[in-house]
């Protein structure tokens, strides 16, 4: 059975305020762009970015990665193994 998984997170949406959502996946969002009218100016090209697409109790929204914060068991665990990782190089 394949079961979409999603992960509990808390949002960084700007003065200090966070937001709790469950987060679904990766988009990777392209466009092309036209070169510019300027002498010298940028070539055509394509713009890319990766947003992550989070459900929020009022809806589903693309979020920067910067901004989101995982906070379930998968990042505790990796935490936890940091933690441990700084303790023995410390130690020797």
């Amino acid at each position: 059975t394949i079961k979409p998984e999603k992960r509990l997170c808390k949002v960084n949406l700007g003065a200090s305020y966070d937001e709790f959502g469950f987060f679904h996946c990766w988009e990777h969002f392209s466009k092309p762009i036209g070169a510019s009218p300027f002498v010298g100016g940028a070539p055509a090209g394509v713009i890319s970015k990766v947003y992550g697409i989070v459900e929020f109790a009022d809806g589903v929204r693309s979020v920067l990665p910067e901004e989101i914060k995982f906070c379930d068991e998968d990042n505790a665990y990796l935490v936890e193994m940091n933690k441990h990782n700084k303790e023995v190089n410390t130690n020797g």
